[in-house]
């Protein structure tokens, strides 16, 4: 049989099942699903088998440590699976828990646990004004909190727990000094690098005294007063810093939603998550994206959430560098300088300077030592077997030959510029390139001249043409037709789109597909975090189509209603980007449990583009991503060493001088089908031609707007 085993994915594919089995004699698992008989669970409502193995093994774990992550594929039930643990954890004993969650969610979150916990009580956290009176109802004359009466919820969204006083730098100045001093112990105060901080350092972020400069020029350690003060302006104090100070202890579970969108080691959101992880007895952190393609997005979890296993290795906080060389991509760059011509180069002078930065890979031995043990990883086909076929597309489209010329200067002329200026570490453009190249085929109107800044001048390297925006453009034309095609079978569509700003990608199509008789809604960034799943009920049921930006729906919010009163089936990248975790969460909002209907996932790309590069490079990441989530492959092997190096702009900009060829965007989301097997229908890729719709050739578009019409007419009526 070994001699029939040609790839790494036939060897895990033959091979797999005995791996499995002698993984588990090996390590010994808390729970095993089949060995034992779940217990029977007193729940409102009863979740999957498969759901119910996660609860029990999470119920076990938080019987020898503090937190576990569960990591379910985006549909899962990962609302009741974190509930119901905890839950479960208590095995019938009263209990406090608390919520910390997107804004969108805190509504569904109610609902669910009220539909979900026998004789739950739920609560809302406001502001620090709730947790001054939770504290004051609470706490006991002898100084011991009161003991719960039953199932007790508290919710906060996470906006509301990181918001804190306005705030300004506090320090001293003597005349003629740039250097600030602390205001407590009058010494000039240091960086982490010995350099002497101004006032303009300090505005950046809070700092504190650490470390000092003393007369004679010697460091020493600073007092550890704050150099920084809160204004007048909003009187307030962040939440999760009071629970963390004044509640600790109090709550015996916290759940942590989207813990993924928490993974900033310096971030107000971070921060706030790893207060309340502090102040609670257990935690589960729910997450559906456990990684974007660096290592560094698990550390600063690891460390919030379970730090044992990194002390145990003799990693600290502040070792970030060494936990990247441990299990993520280094890039060590020398830059040699010499002082002088000639062949002496020691006699003239020269300097010698190293740095290092962190790539994109993620070594597999992380899994082994610091996830293995902490969390619980479950697929979506493992709930509900039952689920209706998901077929996943890339479409590519010819452009049109005046914008396919105009876009081949633009990009001839911003290539030539970004080599010379790479070479010398300059990364000005690059920005500006990639948003020129990813942008212009979609909307090639109303554009100024691309460039960058030197000093108080702005260098321009390209003049894009501004063309008319009569026509309508090819892929524009490919998308009013597949959604023509989706109204007349009466399927409604989510289209999702990059640039809603400046380049108003998301108003001209509104504007194309209601000239066809469509109904359009548009969801801005304007409706509130806590409003959008209302927005979504009130006008969802209506209309064929609503476009967003996929960052506004990527977290919590399903796409259709189990109630039959909108289910947006298919949904249509017109645009991409290329956040992996946006991209991996949006893609999946409809395809849940409860979906009733087929599910599509299409993909719009300009062939020849940096746009079909940038599929390219995001089918390469989620293999990376979902092999670190156990869906092993030998591309996703190779994704996880970071073999296209450098950030996914330095990827891109490579890419144009053809490392990734046109076909990469196809071969690597067809290789995320075949992996998928009979959990998703396989990728299929259509080329569609400037003047032509791929597998629509035979259809008659001009009968199928006549019928939408007399549809849209009969509704209205």
């Amino acid at each position: 049989m070994l001699n029939d085993v040609q790839t790494l994915d036939g060897y895990l594919s033959t091979f797999g099942p005995l791996l499995g089995k002698q993984a588990e004699r090996s390590l010994s698992p808390l729970w095993v699903p089949g060995e034992k008989q779940l217990p029977q669970r007193k729940f409102l409502r009863q979740p999957f088998e498969a759901q119910a193995h996660v609860i029990q093994a999470t119920a076990i774990a938080l019987k020898r440590q503090k937190a576990v992550l569960i990591v379910g594929e985006c549909g899962t039930g990962k609302t009741i699976q974190g509930m119901c643990a905890a839950h479960a954890h208590a095995n019938g004993r009263p209990y406090r828990a608390l919520v910390f969650c997107p804004g969108q969610l805190v509504k569904k979150w109610q609902r669910e646990i009220e539909e979900t916990i026998p004789d739950a009580s739920v609560t809302t956290i406001e502001s620090w004004v709730d947790v001054l009176r939770i504290r004051q109802e609470e706490r006991a004359a002898d100084g011991f909190w009161h003991t719960p009466t039953g199932p007790n919820w508290v919710l906060i969204a996470r906006d509301r727990a990181k918001l804190g006083c306005r705030w300004k730098p506090a320090f001293n100045k003597r005349t003629r000094e740039e250097a600030v001093r602390c205001p407590t112990c009058g010494q000039r105060v240091c960086g982490d690098n010995d350099e002497l901080l101004g006032a303009e350092d300090l505005s950046k972020r809070r700092m504190v005294c650490k470390a000092v400069l003393l007369e004679g020029g010697v460091r020493g350690d600073g007092c550890g007063a704050p150099l920084w003060q809160c204004t007048d302006e909003i009187k307030r104090y962040e939440p999760a810093k009071l629970i963390h100070k004044r509640l600790r202890g109090f709550f015996d579970y916290l759940i942590l939603d989207e813990v993924h969108e928490e993974k900033g080691a310096n971030t107000a959101q971070g921060n706030a998550a790893g207060c309340l992880a502090a102040a609670c007895r257990r935690v589960i952190a729910l997450t559906g994206t456990l990684i974007g393609g660096y290592s560094e997005h698990l550390r600063p979890l690891l460390f919030r959430l379970a730090p044992r296993s990194l002390v145990n290795e003799g990693l600290g906080w502040s070792d970030s560098m060494r936990f990247n060389e441990l299990y993520g991509r280094i890039e060590t760059r020398i830059t040699e300088k010499e002082g002088g011509g000639g062949d002496n180069r020691e006699s003239r002078g020269s300097s010698r300077t190293k740095t290092k930065s962190v790539r994109p890979g993620v070594m597999p031995t992380l899994f082994g030592r610091h996830l293995l043990d902490k969390a619980v990883f479950l697929g979506l086909s493992e709930v509900a077997q039952n689920l209706p076929n998901l077929s996943e597309e890339c479409i590519a489209v010819d452009m049109d030959d005046e914008t396919a010329a105009e876009y081949e200067m633009i990009e001839r002329e911003l290539t030539a510029a970004i080599k010379q200026m790479v070479v010398r570490g300059d990364r000005r453009l690059l920005g500006a390139m990639l948003q020129t190249l990813l942008a212009y085929p979609d909307y090639p109107f109303h554009w100024e001249p691309v460039g960058y800044c030197e000093k108080s001048a702005f260098i321009t390297v390209t003049v894009p043409k501004n063309l008319d925006p009569g026509p309508i453009r090819p892929k524009e034309r490919q998308l009013v037709d597949m959604v023509m095609l989706e109204a007349c079978l009466g399927r409604q569509v989510w289209v999702f789109v990059q640039m809603t700003d400046k380049y108003d990608v998301q108003a001209r199509l509104q504007g194309l597909l209601e000239k066809q008789g469509l109904r359009v809604q548009s969801l801005r960034a304007a409706v509130p975090l806590a409003k959008r799943e209302e927005w979504i009920a009130k006008n969802a049921p209506g209309c064929h189509v609503i476009i967003s930006h996929p960052r506004l729906v990527e977290t919590g919010l399903d796409l259709f209603d189990k109630g039959g009163r909108h289910n947006f089936s298919t949904l249509i990248f017109y645009e991409t980007g290329y956040n992996l975790f946006t991209l991996r969460q949006a893609s999946r909002r409809s395809w849940r449990i409860g979906q009733q209907k087929e599910c599509k996932v299409q993909y719009l790309y300009y062939d020849k583009t940096l746009q079909a590069r940038a599929l390219a490079l995001m089918g390469r990441k989620m293999s990376a991503a979902q092999a670190l989530e156990g869906k092993f492959s030998s591309d996703g092997l190779v994704a996880m060493s970071g073999e296209d190096g450098g950030s996914v702009e330095m990827a891109l900009a490579r890419s144009l001088a053809g490392r990734l060829d046109e076909g990469d965007a196809r071969r690597a989301w067809q290789r995320l089908a075949d992996q998928a097997k009979a959990a998703i229908v396989p990728f299929r890729r259509s080329i569609v031609k400037a003047d032509q719709v791929a597998k629509l050739k035979s259809v008659d578009f001009g009968a199928l707007r006549r019928k939408l019409a007399v549809s849209v007419r009969r509704t209205a009526i």
